[in-house]
C-alpha cells in the first residue's frame, strides 16, 4: 500500500499590518488579530511617513508615544491577549517595510484595500502592487466590498483555492489547506481554463498533490474546472459557494492566468469586488 504523504501545515509566526491610518485601511486589523489569534502569531501593526529633508527614519515608537491618530493601535477588544508591538518610522514605504518584513522575519501581510481608481491606489499610495509583487510572504488583501461582519479566520465555513496547475502555483494549497485544517472548512479548488494561454495538464500540480497527500479536511475537497475570465468565474463561484477566504496560487512563470505577470488584473478585480478576504502566495 503506497504511503500518504501529509501535506506541510503553514506556520505563521509574525504578522505585518500596515497602515495608513483610514478607515479601509482599519478594516483589516480584525483579520489580522484573528489570524493572530488562529495561529498563535505577534502582529507588527506598522506606518511609515514620508521621509524628511534628510531622509532620516524615526525611531521605533511604543503605542504610548504615539498621537491619538494613531488610536487604532490600542484598539484593546481587537488585540487584547495578542502579542503585538507599534511602529512609526520615516522614509520610502516599501524600502521601509521590506526591512521590517526581513528584521522581523514576518510570515504574512495583512492589509486593507480601498479599491479605488485603479490598482496603484489601493493602499499607501504606489506601494500596493509592490506589496504583493515584491513581498517575499503571502499577502491578505481586505477589499472594499468585504463586509465588517464578515467571517474572521478561526471561525471560517469554506475556501475556495484558485490554480492554474503549474507548480509554482502550489504553494497557495499548503495555506488554503492549513486555514481549512483550523476552522473544519470546506475547501474548493478551482482552475480557469484560459483560451489566451496554453492549458496545463490536469494530471499535474494541483490533482497530483490532491490525490497523493493528506490534507488532513473534514471532507475531500472540491475540484471545479471551468472556462472564462479567471476573475469572473471566481467571484461567481466564491458568491455560490459562499467562501469566507479566497486563496489565490500566483508564480513566476510568464504563462498561465494565474502568472505574476497577468495576475495583476484579475486580483484587482478580486480585490474590489469579493466580499472576502483574498490571500496571494507567490510560489
Amino acid at each position: 500500500m503506497p504511503v500518504v504523504e501529509a501535506l506541510p501545515r503553514v506556520a505563521l509566526k509574525n504578522i505585518l499590518f500596515p497602515t495608513d491610518f483610514s478607515e479601509r485601511s482599519a478594516a483589516a486589523l480584525p483579520y489580522a488579530a484573528a489570524v493572530a489569534r488562529c495561529f498563535q502569531a505577534k502582529v507588527y501593526v506598522a506606518h511609515v511617513a514620508d521621509s524628511d529633508a534628510n531622509g532620516a527614519a524615526a525611531a521605533t515608537l511604543e503605542p504610548s508615544t504615539i498621537s491619538p491618530q494613531v488610536a487604532i493601535l490600542d484598539r484593546c477588544d481587537l488585540l487584547n491577549g495578542i502579542p503585538y508591538e507599534a511602529l512609526l518610522q520615516k522614509g520610502e514605504i516599501w524600502d521601509v517595510l521590506s526591512e521590517i518584513i526581513r528584521q522581523r522575519e514576518i510570515d504574512l501581510i495583512i492589509l486593507g484595500t480601498h479599491g479605488r481608481g485603479g490598482f496603484k491606489k489601493l493602499l499607501l499610495g504606489s506601494v500596493a502592487e509592490e506589496i504583493m509583487s515584491e513581498a517575499p510572504c503571502p499577502v491578505m488583501g481586505v477589499g472594499p466590498k468585504v463586509p465588517s461582519r464578515a467571517q474572521l479566520p478561526g471561525n471560517l465555513r469554506h475556501i475556495l483555492f484558485a490554480t492554474d496547475f503549474a507548480s509554482g502555483s502550489l504553494a497557495g494549497l499548503e495555506y488554503a489547506a492549513s486555514f481549512a485544517q483550523k476552522n473544519h472548512a470546506e475547501l474548493t479548488v478551482i482552475h480557469v481554463l484560459d483560451q489566451r494561454v496554453p492549458p496545463l495538464a490536469p494530471n499535474e500540480g494541483v490533482f497530483h498533490l490532491l490525490l497523493s497527500r493528506d490534507l488532513d479536511l473534514v471532507s475531500p475537497p472540491d475540484l471545479v474546472v471551468k472556462s472564462g475570465s479567471p476573475a469572473a468565474v471566481i467571484l461567481e463561484l466564491v458568491a455560490e459557494k459562499e467562501s469566507d477566504l479566497i486563496v489565490v496560487g500566483a508564480h513566476e512563470s510568464p504563462v498561465g492566468v494565474l502568472s505574476t505577470r497577468s495576475v495583476w488584473p484579475a486580483l484587482h478585480r478580486l480585490l474590489c469586488e469579493a466580499q472576502s478576504p483574498v490571500l496571494t502566495v507567490r510560489g
